[in-house]
């Protein structure tokens, strides 16, 4: 082999390593990671039915353009791999090689105790209180959910050396009298699976009436999901409507949706997006159907991007008093149902060009003075169905 042949199977060879990672760990189906290190792996091993469950640690870290919200925790924050680096309370900073902006990764023990301190910092800095990671920029810190930390962290990735039937594959799908989580209900559910399973769980099968008869079909259908342990669940709209939709049921009837592995009962929730670079707006919390108002009004700071993904619910942006740091604000749409009030200011353009309707309507309003400067350009994308948008 040539000297550039051996250089050209190590450039492979890394990039395989960032497409696959890095460690060689066969068979992980499932992680559940806490916020302070805890990891639970679930492995499938070859000649055993069921998944083994293994516990793991790791080091919370946050990806950060500069080290200037974090000078004031002192002798606290310290290179990582000096002495002391991993004791209870310190920040430990590593810079990573390339160009990239976010060249630093601060990790402790917990990643609550690296939030406030990175809020302290920036809230000293901006000289206002700062609530959230997600009112800084985008572009200057980066967080991801603690199961990818666990995974980018330990060179770890899912699937490694299974095919597509070798996992645990699960499918259900509701049957409601309506939309609406708040009033309508479940009625029936289908269920199959890969491993042979084909069930149609009927609410009128347990003798039962009303509330009654619903919960404990919400019972019977935890209930087999937990028999069955898939690796996966599936569906054709999973997180837009099925698991918001029984989620919220199963809440207003008082029943435990035990669904998963983690063994804490019923449904635990925490936002999935990707670090804090988009703001994120869903339905009513608890589940899509119920007509509710999301809003941002007051002194809130604008991000580059904000994904809009409810379902029948209302989206009230004042930009009146808002913290405009960048000249374009860019909103990725998938709602349906619902509207979407935009209240704008002086120099301030609302775009729908490249917005797909269907049995929705827009109104905007143009500019009130046509030759005022542009200072933010709201730029509407993606897909709005039933409802309307209005910029006032």
């Amino acid at each position: 082999m040539t000297i550039a042949e051996q250089d050209g199977a190590t450039a492979l060879a890394r990039e395989d390593e960032w497409l696959w990672g890095w460690d060689p760990t066969p068979g992980i189906v499932s992680v559940w990671a806490e916020h302070d290190g805890r990891a639970l792996v679930w492995r499938r091993i070859p000649g055993l039915e069921r998944p083994v469950r293994e516990e793991a640690r790791f080091r919370p870290f946050l990806l950060l353009a500069d080290l200037g919200d974090l000078a004031h925790l002192g002798a606290r924050l310290c290179e990582e791999g000096a002495t002391g680096w991993d004791g209870p309370g310190v920040v430990a900073v590593r810079e990573l090689a390339g160009p990239g902006r976010l060249r630093y990764l601060a990790s402790t023990r917990s990643s609550r105790e690296l939030e406030r301190a990175v809020l302290a910092g920036a809230a000293t800095r901006l000289g206002r209180t700062v609530a959230r990671l997600g009112e800084l920029d985008g572009e200057d810190v980066l967080q991801l959910p603690p199961e990818e930390q666990y995974l980018v962290a330990t060179g770890r990735t899912y699937f490694r050396g299974l095919t597509f039937d070798d996992l645990h594959r699960l499918q259900f799908d509701l049957e409601t009298t309506g939309l609406h989580a708040s009033r309508d209900r479940v009625f029936l559910v289908a269920v199959r699976d890969n491993r042979g399973l084909e069930r149609t769980l009927d609410i009128a099968e347990g003798g039962l009436e009303g509330a009654k008869a619903e919960a404990d079909l919400i019972r019977r259908l935890a209930a087999l999901i937990r028999e069955r342990d898939p690796d996966v669940i599936e569906n054709h709209n999973l997180h837009g409507f099925d698991l918001p939709f029984l989620a919220r049921r199963a809440q207003l009837l008082g029943v435990p949706l035990a669904l998963g592995r983690a063994g804490a009962p019923g449904l635990r929730q925490r936002p999935a997006a990707r670090g804090y670079g988009p703001w994120r707006m869903d339905g009513p919390e608890g589940g899509a159907g119920d007509t509710a108002t999301r809003e941002r009004t007051g002194r809130w700071v604008v991000p580059r991007r904000l994904e809009l993904h409810p379902s029948w619910c209302d989206v009230n942006l004042d930009f009146t008093e808002a913290v405009i740091r960048h000249d374009t604000l860019h909103v990725d749409m998938k709602m349906r149902g619902g509207s979407l009030i935009l209240v704008t200011g002086g120099g301030m353009i609302v775009d729908a060009d490249s917005l797909t309707t269907r049995y929705a309507d827009i109104s905007i309003h143009p500019p009130a003075e046509p030759d005022t400067p542009v200072r933010l350009r709201i730029h509407l994308a993606g897909r709005m169905r039933y409802g309307y948008i209005e910029a006032r």
